[in-house]
């Protein structure tokens, strides 16, 4: 099902590859090593790619906007990079303005070439991140395995399903909360603006509102009624007025392991072109591309602002530092184990 091929060189000289599917039912999926990153999603029958994304790996390299890459050890940010186990505290990198961990950090997990291996129908990734990358405790053993399935979870539904599943374990107390950074433009990764895109997010429990200075949870989770958070089927356009700076806020979902739950669905303006988003983690977060700076893409796209929407399936924002939200702290011994499926719908 898979097939390989060179996907260019980073500057250090190496390989990297581009792994690509078709699935034979009007879908085709292609991903690289590098980052793991999802390089395009294709309604063959009109060869629409709804996913932002580069030509080759130079510009996965160049630019920093995580277009589709996995994210971790700890997604989102986190105060200050700073955290506590066991009363001992740890200071991460500051790769955000200079006072703020963001999305792993420097190298993280989405700037490094992963070990891939095709088995049977499969794409198994993995990759060790050593103790002290990024200022993280423990040596982490990662496996990202992507199948493409034509029945839903649960073997209910006819489908196409593309299935992340995500296990870490780690030598030390860590923290960890992993995500991939897909950005959609159901209209076409080239047609500009992502704002007609209409937007449902499965709020089951509430958003976590956002410090404007800091861009971090408050700690509360607030009903979505009344207020530009409860999108249902919402053109992006006609909500984000009332949200100052854009959408860059997260959704409770009520999860828990192993029991997937719808998420968020993004559509074409016309409702064509569909993909649903099904996770058994704790939340969504919705960000509306809100710094995308003018970057070129695939075929010379053009990248401004609110180009793509990006939909990462996670844990709360600085959950490590928020008593009440879920915990994401890996003891030794343990098993992290967390799953991202994308629901394809034309």
């Amino acid at each position: 099902m898979w097939k390989k091929e060179s996907f260019g060189k980073l500057k250090s000289g190496k390989e990297c590859s581009l792994y690509t599917a078709d699935t034979g039912t009007g879908v085709r999926i292609s991903i690289t090593d590098y980052g793991i990153s999802l390089v395009s999603f294709v309604f063959t029958h009109s060869e629409r790619d709804v996913l932002l994304g580069f030509d080759d790996v130079t510009g996965y390299e160049k630019h920093d906007f995580y277009s589709g890459c996995i994210v971790g050890r700890v997604t989102s940010r986190t105060a200050n990079g700073k955290f506590h186990i066991d009363d001992k505290e740890y200071q991460l990198s500051l790769n955000n303005n200079n006072d703020t961990h963001l999305h792993g950090g420097f190298v993280g997990l989405s700037r490094v070439v992963w070990d891939c291996q095709i088995v049977g129908d499969t794409l198994q990734f993995s990759h060790t991140q050593p103790d002290g990358t990024d200022g993280y405790p423990g040596n982490m053993e990662l496996l990202v395995t992507v199948s493409i399935k034509t029945k839903s979870p649960g073997g209910r539904i006819p489908g196409t399903f593309l299935s992340l599943d995500m296990c870490a374990s780690c030598d030390q107390a860590t923290p960890v909360n992993l995500t991939f950074h897909p950005y959609f433009n159901m209209d076409g990764q080239e047609s500009g603006c992502a704002l007609d895109n209409k937007l449902t997010v499965f709020d089951y429990e509430g958003y976590l509102p956002m410090d404007p200075d800091t861009i971090l949870p408050t700690g509360e989770i607030l009903p979505t009624r009344g207020t530009p958070f409860n999108l249902d089927i919402s053109r992006i356009r006609d909500v984000i007025g009332d949200v100052p700076g854009g959408y860059d806020h997260s959704f409770s979902l009520c999860s828990k392991p192993g029991f997937l739950v719808p998420a968020a669905e993004i559509a074409s303006k016309d409702e064509r072109y569909r993909i649903r988003i099904l996770t058994d983690q704790p939340g969504i977060h919705v960000y509306s591309g809100n710094y995308l700076d003018g970057t070129e893409g695939k075929g010379g796209a053009v990248y401004d602002k609110h180009a793509g929407i990006a939909l990462e399936a996670q844990n709360f924002p600085n959950a490590v530092n928020v008593p009440s939200f879920p915990s994401c702290i890996l003891r030794k011994g343990e098993e992290y184990k967390r799953n991202i499926t994308f629901s394809f719908c034309f």
